[in-house]
């Protein structure tokens, strides 16, 4: 048994319902990753502000240097500056350098960035007010003649640059990323829990089944110790009274026929209790289930209704745990009918299906009784549970035990119409 599983089950033995627990935390993994997409969207905003702020930074830098310098060493300025150009009030460009656009064609009334993902760059326009001040050369005075006009040594105009932002986009793809392997880990981890609570069920049904077994081992070594002893004094004292009453007349035996009767009740029950302790799976022989189902419908005392469609089929079954199985079924369909026990017809059907595990042939045994509601059905594999007065409860679960050894299955399912349906499929033996 898995560690996760054993966890789950000291959960249990605590007090917390793993059932329970499932719908809290499969909201806490959806907070979970609502709370993750929120941080990754947060950071990825962040991102973008501090690139943002960045490139506010470097064009503040280079308005300082081509007011200080001049504009052949703003080009100096940063690595990372892949174009710059100073423009006028109406878009005409007055300085530009590198990928700078000729003009600007519509007047930036605040900040405007552009991210381009293809070249993984950033421009960033704004509109500057600034003093220019360079030295003496004919290249400074033309420009500052075209850059100050008549306007004296006062202008606004517009700043253009465009940076390389690769690491910006290098990251934002990584934070893409997570955004999408936020949710789908936290489903992966939800689908893992969900998993998790069924094979924990699975794992709990087999401890309990195990539990259930051990007790049948106390419970049949105390019947033979305790039972066994008392039946056989029983039948000696009960043939001692029946021959001290010979030629009696009947109504004065008849009591000694129930101390018969019960006695051989209880040593009926010892017998099955050890069946279902003992190797359900027998001495297996190849048998021929038409013939042997024919035969069986023929001698049953029962009067099953037999139909076949699987003439030549041929399974791996010990024959005598074949027969206690399918009468065992044959028994409790004819006894659903209750007390219109003799009209109910009860119908043994032989056919071969196809799986995904290849042929497999299918016994049913079919009745029209009340049937079962859905809770009994599911329990009526449970060890000692039974709705029929009188009943031992260990019947079916003797039957399942035969079958599975034998790499079969046996389920109960609701008939159509009214009734119910058990049905036994085991593998076809190789040759059939």
């Amino acid at each position: 048994m898995g560690g996760d599983a054993l966890l789950l089950i000291r959960m249990e033995k605590l007090g917390l319902d793993a059932r329970r627990l499932a719908p809290l935390l499969l909201i806490l993994f959806a907070v979970l990753a609502a709370l993750g997409i929120f941080i990754v969207v947060g950071e990825s905003q962040r991102s973008r502000i501090a690139t943002e702020y960045e490139a506010e930074r470097t064009a503040s830098r280079l308005l300082e240097s081509i007011e200080e310098e001049g504009f052949e060493a703003a080009a100096k300025l940063d690595k990372s500056i892949l174009g710059f150009g100073i423009y006028g009030p109406r878009g005409n460009p007055i300085s530009r350098w590198g990928d700078a656009p000729e003009s600007m064609r519509s007047a930036a009334a605040r900040d405007v960035f552009a991210y381009d993902s293809s070249g993984r760059r950033l421009s960033l326009t704004r509109p500057v007010g600034m003093r220019i001040t360079a030295p003496d050369t004919q290249s400074s005075r033309t420009l500052r003649q075209q850059r100050m006009g008549t306007m004296g040594r006062s202008a606004s105009g517009y700043l253009y640059l465009s940076l390389d932002v690769s690491e910006y986009f290098r990251r934002r793809g990584l934070l893409h990323w997570a955004a999408i392997a936020v949710p789908l880990i936290a489903a992966a981890l939800a689908a893992a829990f969900i998993v998790l609570i069924s094979s924990n069920a699975r794992f709990r049904r087999a401890a309990e089944e195990r539990e259930t077994l051990a007790r049948l081992g106390e419970s049949a070594r105390t019947l033979a110790h305790e039972i066994r002893n008392p039946l056989s004094a029983i039948r000696i004292q009960t043939g001692i009274l029946r021959q001290s009453l010979r030629g009696a007349e009947a109504s004065e035996t008849a009591a000694l026929d129930a101390i018969d009767e019960e006695t051989e009740r209880l040593n009926g029950l010892s017998r099955r209790v050890g069946d279902f302790l003992r190797n359900p799976a027998g001495s297996p022989r190849r048998i021929d289930l038409c013939a042997f189902l024919r035969d069986l419908a023929d001698r049953s005392p029962h009067r099953p209704r037999f139909s076949s469609e699987a003439a030549g089929a041929f399974v791996m079954f010990d024959p005598e745990l074949l027969r206690s199985s399918v009468e065992n079924l044959l028994r409790n369909a004819r006894e659903s009918y209750g007390e219109a026990e003799s009209e109910g017809e009860v119908e043994l059907a032989l056919a071969l299906t196809a799986g995904k595990r290849g042929g497999r042939a299918s016994i049913s045994v079919l009745d029209r009784g009340p049937g079962l509601a859905a809770e009994s059905m599911e329990k009526a594999f449970d060890p000692f549970f039974t709705e029929k007065p009188g009943g031992y409860g260990i019947g079916l679960p003797l039957a399942r035990g035969f079958v599975e050894a034998a790499g079969g299955e046996l389920r109960l399912f609701p008939r159509g119409g009214g009734g119910t349906e058990a049905r036994i499929e085991l593998p076809i033996a190789e040759g059939s």
